[in-house]
């Protein structure tokens, strides 16, 4: 892959809104959508950068959360009509299921607007400017046509009385063609005893034997040739009075339908804007609908580069996201998360990605009150194996190109997310091409994480202005991932606890551990005790936050029950006094 493929001007290249996983973000907004334009700009939908604009988005959300659950606005399904009125407009005449559509998106236009102007929500008020009620169209539209998208008895005069004469004249047809199928005359040629309808001519079937025993029109056989079917010439006349009128039904329905189409096309500029608005409310309202089923939070705009994630769980996992906190700011620049897979680094790097990106969408997050994110004018993601067959290149080289193209970009309000930093080649080289990549970025003025296996970089970490180690906490007995984030630890590899776990032979276990540096096996051993401490006190302050707020709850139970005896001793007293008195 080539440096310019990847790339886009914007908040993100392709890549990293790829292997954010972004594209599902998007799918799961346009699942919330109600109208083909909004599932559109959902599918379509890219982060902004300009702080005031997603500020603005941010809180178009939560004012649509607010009328959601004030009265539960929603919307019906709308289907795209934006071509069906530029053809109006150009004087084509529009089917009645093309009307019907037409009238059912401006109705949700006008309903829309109406809900919002209603509210109080100055960002959607402004969203509205522009439309106009379009009351008229729609109600010219569904007089004449009905949900099904069939033109109505009631669209004129005309058409109601050529079908009530149509129905007349059918019923006429149908007595004169049954008259031939209970007459003792033809008893013997009728093959059955019912009346079919041929090219829109009421028919009778006789037995190809007997066909020239009654008198009438053959207008087809049976696939066998044992039937033909025959119209009767008594009922010849009224048959063609049927076909008249029908004809006569057809050119009134024309000519209701280029009435109709002239009056949409009259105010086409008009509609045209109503559902741009609508389209704009409709993705507003899947935000607040996708937002309310994350149990998801407006987050603080600010305009420092500044991430604070305070309870965040990962938007596409679901019941199974494991609340994370972290903070990137001025003072923790980088966070390098080690310890051994499946523990969930590459989560916690989308998690953070896709925080960012969501949010440049107006979108609100999973996470608890308080969390904020700051301005970003750009997102940079290295997640993942890139290497290519067809290219020729190698995960390392490839990892090395991405490397590249962040390096050279990264800067002050650059966001920089690289899984497995410099790994794909010789440890030590790893090690310190990885520290000189931090170095830079540090010195750009960029925040990020990167994620590592590397003891040297822990190390480089620790001693670090700016760099934070971090880890994935695993049970320190069981050695299961909990996938909660520990701020400030390096991780362990695990490597040889994990073996021993999956029963590999205990004399190769016993023999690697041999082989490893004794300082190395020193700095495995106190990483080991301090994850096991950390784990202890994570615990202990877990039962302390229950106690507290056991004691908070009994604590209000105490304050209510002292304010409901204080309210019967008031009562009593007056009670008193009034029998007194």
């Amino acid at each position: 892959m080539g440096d310019s493929a990847s790339t886009a001007p914007g908040f993100a290249d392709v890549r990293t809104l790829d292997v954010l996983d972004f594209d599902e973000i998007r799918a799961s907004l346009a699942r919330e959508t109600m109208s083909d334009a909004g599932t559109a700009a959902a599918r379509t939908l890219l982060p902004s950068s300009d702080s005031d604009r997603v500020r603005d988005e941010v809180m178009a959300t939560s004012e649509m959360r607010a009328i959601v659950a004030a009265d539960g606005f929603a919307l019906p399904r709308v289907v795209e009509t934006r071509d069906a009125i530029e053809r109006a407009r150009r004087g084509s005449s529009l089917s009645a299921e093309d009307l019907r559509d037409v009238a059912v998106a401006l109705a949700a236009a006008d309903a829309a607007v109406r809900r919002v102007r209603a509210a109080d929500a100055p960002i959607l008020h402004e969203r509205c400017l522009g439309a106009a009620s379009q009351g008229d169209v729609i109600g010219r539209i569904e007089h004449a046509v009905g949900p099904r998208g069939d033109v109505l008895d009631r669209a004129s005069g005309a058409l109601a009385r050529i079908r009530r004469n149509i129905i007349r004249a059918q019923d006429e047809a149908r007595d004169r063609t049954q008259a031939i199928l209970r007459s003792p005359a033809f008893a013997k040629a009728v093959q059955d005893q019912i009346v079919t309808s041929r090219a829109g001519r009421l028919v009778v079937p006789i037995k190809a034997d007997f066909a020239g025993s009654v008198p009438g029109v053959v207008h087809d056989t049976s696939a066998s040739g044992q039937t033909v079917f025959v119209e009767p010439l008594g009922a010849l006349e009224v048959n063609n009075r049927v076909r008249t009128l029908l004809i006569e039904e057809e050119r009134e329905v024309a000519r209701i339908l280029a009435e109709l189409s002239r009056a949409v096309g009259a105010v086409a500029s008009a509609l045209l804007v109503n559902l741009e608005i609508l389209a704009v409310l409709d993705l507003v309202l899947a935000r607040a609908r996708l937002a309310d089923r994350m149990h998801a939070v407006a987050p603080i705009i600010v305009t420092d580069a500044k991430v604070d994630i305070r309870g965040g769980r990962h938007p596409l996992l679901g019941e199974r996201a494991v609340a994370q906190s972290l903070v990137l700011d001025h003072e923790t620049r980088f966070i390098v998360i080690s310890g051994p897979n499946m523990g969930g680094k590459t989560v916690t790097l989308k998690l953070v990605g896709l925080f960012v990106a969501m949010t440049g969408c107006g979108m609100h997050l999973p996470a608890v009150e308080g969390t904020t994110i700051g301005s970003f004018t750009r997102v940079w993601a290295d997640i993942g194996d890139e290497q290519s067959i067809a290219e020729n290149t190698s995960t390392f080289s490839a990892h090395l190109r991405r490397l590249r193209q962040i390096v050279g970009d990264a800067g002050e309000h650059a966001l920089v997310l690289i899984d497995e930093i410099a790994s794909g080649t010789e440890p030590a080289s790893g090690a310190a091409l990885a520290t000189a990549v931090l170095e830079h970025l540090l010195s750009s003025g960029a925040l990020g994480i990167v994620t590592t296996h590397s003891t040297e970089l822990k190390l480089v970490a620790h001693a670090t202005p700016g760099l934070v180690n971090a880890s994935l906490r695993f049970h320190p007995q069981t050695y299961a991932p909990t996938y909660q984030l520990d701020v400030g630890t390096p991780g362990q590899s695990l490597a040889f606890a994990l073996a021993r776990t999956l029963r590999l032979d205990p004399a190769i276990v016993r023999r690697a551990e041999a082989l490893l540096s004794q300082s190395a096996r020193d700095y495995d051993r106190a990483l080991a005790e301090l994850a096991e401490i950390r784990s202890s006190a994570a615990a202990e302050r877990d039962a302390l936050s229950e106690e507290r707020r056991h004691a908070a709850t009994l604590q209000e139970s105490l304050r209510r029950r002292n304010e409901s005896l204080e309210r019967e001793r008031r009562d009593f007293a007056q009670k008193a006094d009034e029998r007194l008195g």
